[in-house]
C-alpha cells in the first residue's frame, strides 16, 4: 500500500525553503526557477516557520488597493503560519483528508523535527492512481489466470 515515504521514493527529497525575512521577489524568482508552486519557510536552524504558496501570494495582492514592490515585501508577512505536515508512514487517505480539510496543496514531510520531503497534491494523486491501476491489474490477472 503506498504511502508518504513511496512518494518520496520515486520523486525524491529536494525541499526547496526560503527564509523569513527574505523578499517576495526571491520567493516570486525561486518558485519560477524550480516551476515549484510553494516554498518551505525556515530560519537556519532548520526549523519550520511557515509555507509560502501561490495562494498566498494571490491573497497578499488581493488585498492591496496598490501593489507594492516585491523587493520590500518580507516572506513573514504574506506567508501561511500554521504548516500542517505529515510523517512517512502516513496514507494517502490521511494526505487526501489533510489537503481536504485545510484547502492547501503542500504538505511538508517531517521526522524527529527535521524535514525530509514535501509532497503535493499533484504527488498524491499519481501515486493513488498507480496504486489504483496496479490493484486492477491484480484482479485482472486473478480473474484470467484463477489457477
Amino acid at each position: 500500500m503506498a504511502n508518504v515515504q513511496s512518494i518520496l521514493d520515486q520523486k525524491g527529497t529536494t525541499v526547496f525553503n526560503i527564509k523569513p525575512d527574505d523578499t517576495l521577489s526571491h520567493a516570486l524568482l525561486q518558485m519560477a526557477e524550480h516551476k515549484i508552486g510553494a516554498l518551505l519557510v525556515m530560519d537556519d536552524q532548520g526549523a519550520v516557520k511557515g509555507i509560502l504558496s501561490e495562494r498566498d501570494i494571490v491573497r497578499h495582492f488581493s488585498r492591496k488597493t496598490e501593489h507594492p514592490n516585491t523587493a520590500l515585501v518580507k516572506i513573514s508577512d504574506v506567508m501561511t503560519k500554521g504548516v500542517t505536515y505529515v510523517k512517512p508512514h502516513q496514507s494517502l487517505d490521511d494526505c487526501f483528508q489533510l489537503m481536504t480539510a485545510g484547502r492547501f496543496r503542500h504538505l511538508p514531510v517531517i521526522v524527529d523535527d527535521k524535514v525530509i520531503g514535501i509532497i503535493s497534491i499533484g504527488d498524491v494523486v499519481k501515486a493513488a492512481l498507480e496504486e489504483r491501476d496496479f490493484q486492477i491489474d491484480q484482479l485482472e490477472h486473478f480473474i484470467t489466470n484463477p489457477y
